[in-house]
């Protein structure tokens, strides 16, 4: 099958680590963010109040200082080419709850597709165990300001070729039944992070035999990882539709009631 570009990737974690106050889980998280796939993301900042300073190139120790200062919400990337920003993220680190038990805190990388995308699924894996992620997701854009939107959420989703209304809904129903994320799914995505608590309510040696991913991934015994075909070029293609179908048949135990949203 002829591959298509896929410019950038959307990741987005929420999560119930308390960075801030946690060294050795912000080290790790350190480590894992300075790997070659997140070279993109290749400035850091912090995030204090309504303002982002302390702007440099990243290391570990930078955003590990970031983290552990409890003046800061976060430590967020970016990256310019010319005038046009290419890829961004941003981690909380423990000071501002969104949200509350597993899903409490949230945290998103943007950033173009790399070479190594075996590398890369293995340090989004790493960094979602780093970060107690309860629950989260791995999807494709055509470009940084679609992915960027998907990757934060809250907005209206973007109707573009290779995506189905349904899974339009599944995206703004996300936001929209926020409350539930610790414990079922507004829907697939590309990849999906399943948490705790979605895992104590789905057998998960049935998703594992099912032939509805391309792999599965049980990272520990808190989280697991899915991903329903091997090329992320494939959520941009009509025939995605599909192969998320057979995705929702098998995560049914756990997926949400969506009676209620709409693209209005």
């Amino acid at each position: 099958m002829e591959r298509l570009l896929v410019a950038t990737l959307a990741v987005h974690f929420d999560f119930a680590a308390t960075l801030v106050a946690d060294e050795q889980r912000c080290r790790r998280v350190g480590q894992i963010l300075v790997r070659p796939c997140f070279r993109e993301l290749e400035r850091r900042s912090a995030h204090r109040g309504d303002r982002w300073i302390q702007h440099t190139h990243t290391s570990s120790d930078a955003i590990v200082a970031i983290l552990r200062d409890p003046k800061n919400s976060a430590v967020s990337f970016d990256t310019k080419r010319g005038k046009e920003i290419v890829a961004s993220g941003e981690i909380k680190n423990g000071i501002r709850e969104s949200h509350q038990g597993a899903t409490r805190f949230y945290g998103y990388l943007a950033f173009p597709v790399p070479d190594d995308l075996e590398g890369t699924i293995t340090a989004i894996c790493d960094l979602a165990d780093a970060l107690d992620t309860g629950a989260g997701f791995v999807a494709a854009e055509p470009a940084y300001p679609q992915a960027q939107n998907v990757a934060l959420g809250g907005s209206k989703p973007e109707l573009r070729p290779g995506l189905s209304t349904r899974q339009a809904i599944e995206r703004r129903g996300r936001d929209w039944h926020q409350w539930q994320r610790h414990n079922e799914l507004a829907g697939p995505e590309w990849g999906t992070f399943l948490g705790a608590e979605h895992l104590a309510r789905l057998d998960i040696e049935k998703v594992q035999s099912s032939s509805a991913f391309e792999r599965v991934v049980l990272i520990s015994p808190r989280l697991a990882y899915l991903q329903i075909t091997r090329d992320p070029a494939d959520d941009l293609r009509d025939d995605f539709e599909a192969k998320l179908q057979t995705a929702r048949e098998v995560l049914a135990p756990i997926l949400m009631d969506l009676s209620d949203v709409n693209l209005l």
